[in-house]
């Protein structure tokens, strides 16, 4: 026998199509028609839950859904060097928050292959020079805090890999692998589209390449890429990349 969270699924699948926007009061009425004659708000919040739970809608924006077409999420491979400094970063001070992630993790979606790399620390703003100095104490090498074009030009771009240490924004959408802190899809994304400059070669038709990668290949949570984009104050440029690309229709932002 079929349970009822597959029923509402086949009921939702048949409804909509993969192009369309969900709205709430929508799917509300939905639930209400076909299994639920006095749906109250708790069961109908949990049931929004459960469908996101398990992957048959996703997020576009406050109260606007689209079905989700089944895409993978994104985790990439955690290097050792990561696992030492998140050990190091852990022991030595509690309750941080702070991630991490490699600009080889781009190569994924980019045409042309970038052999150096990038380390990206995103800490907490007053604990960036602690942690500098936790690094530069064990043996850590190539260290910069907030470098700026001129130290990037001279002495990052030479390098074969580097460590990149600053500020983390609050409310980044971040998870753990292995215990490792590291940023979303959705912030790896919107940080690579802000950087003016320690991820040049992933610019230009490159950037383009890469978001279209990403949203063929990803599952991407457009509602938190969105609202990360606005805490970076880069909502209206990113919205209108996605769209002059025809990364995303227009009638998403609707």
């Amino acid at each position: 026998m079929i349970g009822i969270g597959k029923k509402i699924e086949n009921i939702i699948r048949s409804t909509y199509s993969s192009s369309e926007n969900i709205k709430r009061d929508d799917l509300y009425r939905l639930l209400t028609k076909y299994f639920y004659g006095d749906l109250n708000r708790s069961t109908f919040d949990w049931r929004i839950y459960e469908l996101k739970k398990t992957g048959v809608i996703e997020p576009v924006r406050q109260g606007v859904y689209r079905l989700s077409g089944g895409k993978k999420i994104f985790y990439p491979i955690i290097s050792n060097k990561q696992k030492r400094i998140n050990r190091l970063i852990n022991k030595a001070f509690m309750d941080i928050n702070y991630c991490s992630w490699n600009s080889s993790w781009l190569n994924e979606f980019s045409r042309h292959q970038v052999y150096s790399n990038i380390l990206i620390l995103n800490i907490e703003k007053e604990f960036m020079q602690s942690v500098f100095h936790l690094l530069m104490d064990n043996s850590f090498r190539n260290l910069y805090i907030n470098p700026d074009q001129k130290i990037n030009d001279n002495y990052i771009s030479e390098n074969k890999e580097s460590i990149i240490i600053n500020s983390l924004i609050t409310k980044s959408p971040l998870f753990k692998i292995f215990k490792v802190p590291i940023p979303r899809i959705e912030k790896i994304l919107v940080d690579t589209f802000c950087d003016d400059n320690l991820l040049q070669p992933f610019k230009g038709e490159e950037l383009i390449t890469i978001f279209s990668n990403a949203f063929e290949e990803y599952k991407i949570d457009i509602a938190k890429l969105i609202n990360y984009s606005r805490r970076r104050k880069k909502e209206k440029q990113i919205k209108a990349f996605l769209i002059q690309n025809q990364i995303i229709s227009e009638d998403v932002f609707l």
